[in-house]
């Protein structure tokens, strides 16, 4: 191995003996370490001097305050005279307060590290700097791969603004100006308006062009667009992020627990947040749903032009990136990538087998994770399709008494057999927990309304002692409860939500699915109309008939 020339500057001798020790007794990854290849340095005026006598420095571990010219300056000049390219820089103070770096200095060292501080103490965070660095190096890469998208859609926005006030305009002065709004930052699509706004702002002052910018029609140019502005974006970057991370592992000399945190860690923190957003959906099977999405959507949209909107299209672009991961990871495993790419594997047989184990685990949960993303697909379709006017009336009149669904909508437009429904019927079943004190409103549900819907299963209870126990159990579909529901505890079918959504998690997300019913006659609409703002549900009308039950359940 290639020693490693260090600067040490500082204008104690006694701290430069111990980083002298430090070097020369403890082990860092990818650097070897010499007695005649470590150079001291008592200031910063100093150490530039150094720098100038061709020993070819790699790491610098500087002082910050120094006399003639401290160690941050040192770094500025460093930097202004392009001295710092390839350099690892490390400042050590003995400041009591934590040090504020300038932006340009803070991005171009390693850290700081504070004294007093034992020889091994200061290699320990030595290291965790480094692999700090690494780490941000890493994310930075992937800042900039998302990058590439966002800019080209930010640019074509800006044109067509632009366009549209019949300018000329200079595409150089205008990617520059994107490139210096962009920087290294992650950018939210949150952000695009007020960004653009800026964009266009600046670049019609530099230009000398009088002109406002109306803000509304900036809005109104990104909705317009934004959906083909999605369509090439890779949301998670998930094989992207991977090949970023395999290609930093083999680039560097790494303990096994680092490659295994580097390459794994990140893809489960990523499907772990995508997770917590779509596990309340019922898990739909991939290959029967996801590769029929896009007609359904596409044939709503013929319906109702407004029907599809962004986050339905998110929603899509993620399942499939996810769904094509799960097949990256699979082929990654089958065919025995974890030996042949990882170079670190060829001399431990045992992280061989600890990557394989982890890519085994991470692929169920993706596998996991794209069935939930396809239930998720499956209950927004329907709710928007529901919301429509034009695809209402249609479903009403083409597809009378059909509970709408992919299935039965892939059935009506001749899109799968009466055979192939089979597969998709136990998808179709659902638990339906009703609640009231009248037996005779329970027999309406578990009688002639569950033969109209055979697929669902009316759960039926007049106390709520039984209904705890079921609960312990089950996860209901729907809720329907009697407005009239009473008990020495609650005086209503509300006030029994109100100390149910706390004894039961799980009706919370009945609830925020837009899956609650409540059962009331015409007295009381009023008093079930104060809660609209605290609880989203529909409401069977009573006297039940079989007609208006099935409308409520079916399309509100």
């Amino acid at each position: 191995m290639v020693t490693t020339p260090v600067l040490i500057v500082d204008d104690s001798p006694m701290i430069i003996k111990i980083i002298k020790k430090a070097l020369l007794t403890c082990n860092i990854d990818g650097c070897q370490f010499d007695e005649q290849h470590l150079y001291t340095a008592s200031d910063g005026m100093e150490a530039f001097g150094r720098m100038g006598e061709g020993h070819k420095i790699k790491l610098i571990i500087s002082d910050i305050n120094m006399p003639n010219l401290n160690g941050d300056e040192f770094v500025e000049i460093l930097k202004d005279t392009g001295k710092l390219e390839e350099l690892q820089v490390v400042f050590v103070t003995a400041s009591s307060t934590k040090i504020v770096l300038s932006p340009a200095v803070k991005e171009n060292t390693l850290g700081v590290i504070y004294k007093p501080f034992r020889f091994d103490g200061f290699i320990e965070k030595l290291k965790e700097l480094q692999k700090q660095k690494s780490l941000n190096e890493i994310e930075l890469e992937l800042i900039k791969e998302r990058q590439v998208v966002k800019k080209s859609f930010i640019e074509r926005i800006c044109l067509i603004y632009l366009d549209d006030l019949n300018l000329d305009w200079i595409t150089d002065v205008l990617d520059t100006l994107i490139e210096e709004t962009f920087s290294n930052a992650e950018i939210d699509e949150a952000d695009y308006p007020e960004m653009i706004y800026s964009i266009l702002s600046t670049y019609l002052f530099e230009e000398e062009i009088e002109h406002s910018i109306d803000s509304k029609k900036i809005l109104c140019i990104i909705k317009n667009n934004a959906k083909k502005g999605e369509l090439s974006e890779n949301r998670f970057a998930l094989i992207d992020g991977f090949n970023s991370q395999l290609k930093h592992v083999n680039s560097k000399e790494l303990e096994p627990k680092e490659i295994i945190n580097i390459l794994i860690s990140p893809l489960i923190d990523k499907i772990s947040m995508a997770m917590s957003k779509v596990k309340k959906f019922p898990k739909l099977k991939t290959k029967l749903y996801a590769p029929n999405f896009e007609y359904i959507v596409e044939e709503l949209t013929k319906l109702d032009c407004d029907f599809g909107d962004e986050n339905l299209t998110k929603l899509m672009l993620e399942q499939k990136e996810i769904s094509l991961f799960s097949q990256f990871v699979y082929d990654f495993i089958d065919e025995n990538k974890v030996n042949k790419s990882i170079n670190a594997v060829a001399k431990s047989e045992a992280l061989g087998l600890e990557l394989t184990r982890g890519f085994g685990g991470l692929l169920k949960n993706i596998s996991d994770l794209s069935r939930h993303y396809c239930g998720n697909i499956e209950f927004y379709i329907w709710k928007k399709a529901r919301e429509s006017n034009e695809i209402y009336e249609y479903l009403k009149t083409n597809m009378a008494r059909t509970m709408p669904s992919s299935s039965r909508f892939l059935l009506h437009k001749g899109r799968v057999t009466i055979q192939e429904m089979q597969l998709y019927i136990p998808y179709e079943k659902q638990k339906v927990l009703v609640l009231s004190n009248s037996l005779q409103t329970l027999g309406v549900f578990k009688g002639v309304v569950n033969e109209m819907f055979p697929k669902w299963n009316f759960l039926c209870f007049t106390k709520v002692s039984l209904l705890d126990a079921w609960l312990h159990g089950n996860i209901p579909d729907k809720i329907i409860i009697d407005f009239n529901f009473k008990s020495s505890i609650f005086d209503n079918g509300v006030e029994f939500l109100k100390l149910a959504t706390n004894r039961y998690p799980i009706i919370k997300d009945a609830i925020s699915m837009e899956q609650l019913y409540f059962i009331s006659n015409d007295d009381n609409y009023a008093k079930l109309n104060k809660y609209k703002s605290s609880y989203n549900f529909s409401i069977i009308q009573e006297p039940l008939s079989l007609d208006g039950i099935y409308e409520t359940l079916i399309y509100d």
